[in-house]
């Protein structure tokens, strides 16, 4: 059975909406799963995707904005923004995995 590790809930709670009240008790562990995000961000999407996402989540531009910005229909911007969850979450299920082996083998 698959399990879902990061859904898009979590994706704006680790990088922040004007539109969310972010609600935690470890401030620390947020800033070190943000900063991975950043990290993992360039390498897991492509750049398309990587536009979207730095618009829509660090420049918190609506997807209608992005766009008009980048030349594309709202809808393409949904999808490139869904395929990039997708992709975070298979990147971050494998480093997960070589995290636990790693951690197991030492």
């Amino acid at each position: 059975m698959r399990t879902r590790i990061f859904s898009l809930d979590e994706m704006e709670r680790y990088v922040g909406r004007p539109d969310r009240e972010e609600v935690s008790t470890n401030r620390a562990q947020l800033q070190a799963a943000a900063a991975f995000l950043r990290e993992i961000l360039p390498r897991a999407l492509t750049q398309r995707q990587l536009e979207c996402v730095k618009l829509y989540y660090y420049q918190r531009m609506t997807m209608e904005a992005i766009g008009r910005e980048l030349g594309i229909s709202k809808p393409t911007v949904c999808r490139h923004l869904q395929r990039a969850r997708r992709r975070l979450e298979r990147s971050l299920t494998t480093a997960k995995l070589a995290r636990d082996l790693l951690g197991r083998g030492g």
